[in-house]
C-alpha cells in the first residue's frame, strides 16, 4: 500500500494531542512558540513550505529505502506488515485525528497472550479495536473462538485486512472487518473479548470504554478487554471503575519477530482488564 504523508495532517494531530496533554490554552501557546521558532529560522515562505511539505518516512523505512518483509506474511502470503503513522491516514473525522497509526502485533506474544488467559476462547468473541491490515485478528484465529471481529476506520486498511482474509476459506468463514468507528460499534451477543494494540489517543479512548460500558449494562456478560502497548492514560481509565486490571505481562517474541519489531524491542506488553458488571 502506498499512502502520501502529510505535513498538514500531522499538524492538526499534534495539536489535539497537545490539547488532551496541556488544555486548549497549552496547545495555542505550544504551537505559538513553534511558529515563532519557524519564522524566525526559515522566514514566512519557508514556514509555509515546510507547512505543506510531505512528512518524514518512519525510521525503518528511512533506514533501508524499502519495508521488510514480516515472517508472518512470508508464512501466509498476506500484506499485514508496514508502519503507517497517523499522519498517513485521511482525517475524515475526530476519530481518524486521534487514531495513533497502524503497526502490526507481534504474532509470537499474541498468541502466548491469548493462550494464557484465563478464559475458554470457544465460548467467547474477539474484537479487535482498530485492526488496521488485520494481523491480530488472522493471528486470533488460531484458536477457537466464537466469532472473530476486526473494526477499522480507515477504508484502505480495511480493504487490504479483507483482502487478507479472503486468502483462506477458514479465515473468510470465521472474520469479519467492520469499516466503522471504534466509539460506536455494535458488539457481538454473549462473552466478549476486546482486543487493543494502543490505536486510540485519549479522547477517543474515552468514547470506546463508554460505548463499552453502555452496552454491558443494557446486556450483562463476561468481558475482558486485553491491551497491547499499554500507555496507561490513568486519568481515561479512573473514569470507567467497571474496568479492573487483572495482570501485566511481557511475553517475548522469537527472534524472527524480535529481529523486524518497529520499536527494536525483545517482547511485547499486556495489560489484562476484567470487565465488571457496571453498576
Amino acid at each position: 500500500m502506498k499512502l502520501t504523508r502529510t505535513r498538514p495532517a500531522l499538524l492538526i494531530r499534534h495539536f489535539l494531542r497537545t490539547v488532551e496533554i496541556d488544555g486548549l490554552g497549552g496547545a495555542i501557546a505550544q504551537a505559538w512558540r513553534r511558529v515563532s521558532r519557524s519564522l524566525g529560522s526559515h522566514g514566512l515562505r519557508g514556514t509555509l513550505a515546510r507547512t505543506v511539505r510531505s512528512a518524514p518516512a518512519s525510521p525503518a523505512i528511512a533506514a533501508t529505502g524499502v519495508e521488510a518483509p514480516h515472517p508472518f506474511d512470508v508464512l501466509h502470503g498476506t500484506d499485514t506488515a508496514g508502519c503507517y503513522p497517523a499522519a498517513v491516514l485521511p482525517p475524515t473525522s475526530l476519530s481518524a485525528l486521534l487514531i495513533t497509526g497502524y503497526i502490526g502485533i507481534g504474532p509470537s506474544a499474541l498468541v502466548q497472550a491469548i493462550a494464557a488467559l484465563p478464559l475458554r476462547p470457544g465460548d467467547f468473541s474477539f474484537v479487535d479495536l482498530g485492526c488496521g491490515k488485520g494481523r491480530a485478528v488472522l493471528i486470533a484465529a488460531q484458536f477457537p473462538f466464537r466469532r472473530i471481529l476486526g473494526v477499522e476506520l480507515d477504508p484502505e486498511l480495511c480493504r487490504i485486512a479483507r483482502a487478507n482474509l479472503a486468502l483462506k476459506p477458514d479465515w473468510a468463514a470465521r472474520i469479519s472487518v467492520l469499516q466503522q468507528d471504534a466509539a460506536s460499534v455494535i458488539y457481538p451477543d454473549g462473552p466478549l473479548l476486546v482486543f487493543l494494540f494502543h490505536p486510540f489517543f485519549p479522547r477517543i479512548l474515552r468514547r470506546v470504554l463508554a460505548n463499552l460500558e453502555r452496552q454491558l449494562r443494557r446486556s450483562p456478560r463476561e468481558a475482558w478487554l486485553l491491551y497491547a502497548n499499554n500507555p496507561r492514560y490513568t486519568r481515561v481509565l479512573r473514569r470507567f471503575p467497571f474496568l479492573r486490571e487483572v495482570s501485566e505481562t511481557r511475553y517475548t517474541l522469537t527472534p524472527e519477530d524480535a529481529a523486524v519489531n518497529y520499536f527494536e524491542l525483545p517482547y511485547e506488553r499486556f495489560t489484562l482488564y476484567r470487565a465488571d458488571p457496571p453498576r
